[in-house]
């Protein structure tokens, strides 16, 4: 049987009680109502501000069990071209046990995921975080999916964040170019931090953002400005 198999066989045999106990939990804490309430009111955002995020994760698959285990974000103002002061980061405590590759991979020690956010305390802050802004991740649609879905799991309103592709913005501007994010931090020597952190992610990726909109010279402009360039370039901001 292969790894997915397993991995689906054992979520229907056993982990999806395990789901079922912890959001039934869940759903009685005054944060859930917070959250829900926050979803109900999710605003527009401006084309100004950016929040450029990664997560770090248990694999690739949530709908069958796999779930986050950090967040990290930083803030980008397009018209001053600069990355904020202001960085989010948190640790988030799964429901199960997360593999010893991926704890290697990330970094993170048992001791740090156990006391760990939950899931919907850790998005309630990151909602908030990026309240007003434009989503950015490399490649963001396995980011913003991997949280619509486990939103959708804990039966929270649907999110759907307006969002920008820094991938498919670099494979626009430079189709030559391998579009990874290692190979983009050599193209334009950004400086390297520790990769698979949810936070240095970011940061690298908020400094790519830059030089990439340097390039398509719009750091100067206004709002409206900057979203018809970019739409007229069909680098469309989307939201799914």
């Amino acid at each position: 049987m292969s790894s997915i198999g397993f991995k689906l066989l054992r979520y229907y045999l056993y982990d999806r009680l395990k789901w079922q106990k912890k959001i039934k939990t869940d759903k009685t804490l005054p944060v859930y109502e917070r959250l829900y309430d926050s979803l109900l009111l999710y605003q527009e955002s401006s084309s100004r501000y950016f929040t450029v995020f990664d997560l770090e994760t248990t694999g690739f698959y949530p709908a069958i069990g796999d779930e986050v285990i950090s967040i990290g974000a930083v803030k980008v103002d397009l018209i001053e071209g600069r990355i904020l002061d202001e960085s989010f980061y948190r640790i988030v405590r799964p429901i199960q046990k997360v593999p010893r590759f991926v704890r290697q991979l990330t970094g993170l020690s048992i001791d740090e995921i156990r006391a760990g956010w939950t899931f919907i305390e850790a998005f309630e802050e990151f909602l908030s975080f990026s309240k007003g802004t434009t989503l950015v991740a490399h490649p963001v649609k396995f980011d913003v999916y991997f949280l619509q879905n486990l939103i959708q799991r804990w039966g929270l309103p649907d999110y759907l964040p307006p969002y920008l592709d820094s991938e498919a913005l670099a494979k626009e501007l430079f189709p030559r170019s391998n579009p990874q994010l290692d190979s983009l931090i050599r193209k334009f020597n950004i400086e390297r931090h520790e990769r698979h952190h949810a936070l240095n992610d970011a940061k690298m990726t908020a400094e790519l953002l830059l030089k990439m909109f340097h390039k398509l010279d719009i750091n100067h402009g206004h709002d409206e400005e900057i979203r018809q360039r970019i739409a007229r370039d069909n680098l469309v901001f989307g939201r799914k």
